[in-house]
């Protein structure tokens, strides 16, 4: 989104009575945010102002009411096991006077206010093993607060987000439109989604023999929403909670492997910079089984590096597919850029099919320090 709106409205409605600071800032591909400093309903303290994009969440109730659950689950979890400061390991949304946790503006979109989580930095593109494995330990530390979890107190609130299967058939639908005529630019990555058409069957035949469980997880799993201590690195809170639903924890595996296998970022342009770092890809995995390896059933151990292979797949698909229907879902910077993305993103999933016998065994090897 590029044309924000005023954000005042929402700070009247949250009850905002001074404004020392606010600044727009520049992340992620849907959403709008704002950094706050001055006092509001959780004290006098900075904030995270945030507009919910309404067409991509059509159900901002659902996705706010979401959010509280798992939060209040989360900070459940971390009292349980002693944590001392969870505001800093556990999201906390402001409440509305009338104590909802959003507020819908006039034009249809849904806004949030957060305590700001104070000292912390992030990292869009993993450099060190080091930070591999503290993004791994926040999301297994996520993973096993959220063991508990009731999965019906959570909406699905967007169907089908990771049915592959899915995903495919809109990518093939775009393909015989060709509404931009683009499908000629793009012939190469069009064959590579097409040739391992069999990774979306996988899933859902594990599923449909109750060999993977139904988790609430993440479904958006990635460096870029892990909060680390600005000083030590250390794992604090796992954050963008919007996409919270029900789903398989191979989701979030295969994402975080996505995401962490390589250095180059996700729209590199040269190809031979995208490599598979094994050693990135081991501190991934062993900082997250050991925060959550003793709660995975035999068929998530089995599908661990498989799922990375998956959920690259799958999201060179859907830039493929947002490139040729126009680049209606995925922010873009430049012409071509999803095409660029989904270029990337084969290309990591030759390099993770490479090195996938290697990857497995180091994943084995740590499973073993891990047993059920």
């Amino acid at each position: 989104m590029t044309d924000a709106p005023d954000p005042g409205p929402a700070l009247d409605a949250f009850g905002v009575t001074r404004v020392t600071g606010l600044h727009r800032l520049i992340r992620g591909h849907i959403n709008a945010s704002w950094e706050l400093d001055g006092d509001g309903p959780l004290g006098s303290r900075r904030y995270l102002l945030q507009r919910l994009n309404p067409l991509v969440f059509p159900d901002g109730p659902a996705v706010h009411r979401n959010i509280l659950t798992v939060t209040q689950h989360l900070r459940r979890a971390a009292e349980h096991e002693g944590v001392v400061d969870v505001d800093r390991r556990v999201l906390r949304l402001a409440r509305l006077p009338g104590g909802a946790p959003a507020w819908l503006a006039p034009d249809g979109a849904w806004w949030r206010l957060l305590r700001f989580i104070e000292h912390t930095r992030t990292v869009t593109e993993v450099t060190s093993p080091a930070d591999a494995e503290s993004v791994g330990r926040a999301f297994g530390t996520l993973h096993r607060w959220l063991a508990g979890c009731d999965g019906s107190t959570v909406t699905e609130t967007l169907p089908g987000f990771h049915d592959s299967a899915a995903r495919l058939a809109r990518l093939e639908q775009a393909v015989r439109e060709d509404r931009h005529d683009r499908v000629a630019q793009v012939g190469e990555a069009i064959r590579d989604a097409r040739e391992r058409r069999g990774f979306a069957e996988v899933v859902p035949a594990l599923a449909a023999t109750g060999a993977l469980p139904r988790r609430v997880v993440h479904n958006d799993a990635k460096a870029g929403n892990v909060l680390l201590d600005a000083s030590t690195g250390a794992p604090l809170a796992v954050i963008d909670l919007d996409t919270v639903m029900p789903g398989t924890l191979l989701s979030d595996v295969g994402d975080l492997i996505r995401s962490l296998a390589t250095r180059a970022p996700e729209d590199e342009r040269g190809l031979d910079q995208i490599t598979v770092e094994r050693p990135l890809v081991e501190a991934l995995a062993r900082g997250f089984l050991a925060e959550c390896g003793g709660i995975l059933v035999a068929a998530e151990r089995e599908q661990f590096i498989f799922a990375g292979l998956l959920l690259t797949w799958e999201q060179g698909v859907r830039f493929l597919t947002d490139y040729l229907e126009g680049d209606r879902y995925y922010a873009v910077q430049r012409p071509g850029h999803n095409r660029d993305r989904a270029i990337a993103q084969f290309r990591l999933l030759q390099g993770l099919e490479a090195e996938r016998p290697a990857l497995e065994a180091i994943v084995h090897h740590i499973l073993a320090e891990h047993p059920r």
